[in-house]
């Protein structure tokens, strides 16, 4: 652990070229080191993207996107809120889940699903939980009683939980960095 710790903060002391993109490297790896050399050309203060493949029940989905920080500092972060609160709630990760393995379901299959990961559960409930997921737009009514994620929603939301889970399970690297405090 303690050499894994001094190579990662070598490489951040460190003011060499970043390394090429080796044969052997990741599509991910070129992209990183792309989205950084053009950073660095234009004297812009970095750029933030994802990029998926999943292919899941309801097909394959591919997704990329991007944007830079200087547009995304100063943004209206609003509009994410209903979002991050949607997916701030146990039973709607499990009926995300659910909608990730299997696919398109029915309401009777989600609420055996919601019952799976809960002591008890309701119609009630299970409804209550399609309705904040709908009204996030993170998944969608196809006929009556029968739900699928959105399909512009399936790679961002996958990137929002493995982001999620990598903060809240990985080791913190370098020391806490002090907040300027406002005037």
């Amino acid at each position: 652990m303690e050499r894994r710790i001094a190579r990662l903060e070598s490489r951040i002391n460190s003011e060499a070229e970043p390394p090429r993109a080796t044969s052997g490297a990741t599509p991910l790896t070129r992209v990183l080191h792309d989205w950084r050399h053009e950073a660095e050309e234009q004297s812009l203060p970095g750029t933030v993207g994802y990029v998926g493949a999943a292919y899941l029940a309801g097909g394959e989905r591919l997704w990329v996107r991007q944007q830079s920080l200087a547009e995304l500092l100063p943004a209206d972060w609003s509009p994410a809120v209903g979002i991050l609160e949607s997916l701030g709630s146990l039973p709607r990760l499990a009926l995300i889940r659910e909608l990730l393995r299997e696919g398109r379901r029915t309401s009777a299959e989600l609420q055996e699903a919601l019952g799976r990961d809960q002591e008890e559960t309701t119609s009630g409930h299970l409804y209550h939980h399609l309705r904040e997921l709908q009204a996030a737009r993170l998944i969608t009514q196809r006929r009556r009683g029968e739900y699928e994620l959105a399909a512009q929603a399936v790679i961002p939301i996958l990137t929002i939980l493995a982001a999620a889970l990598h903060v809240a399970t990985d080791p913190p690297i370098g020391a806490p960095v002090a907040l300027a405090q406002p005037e």
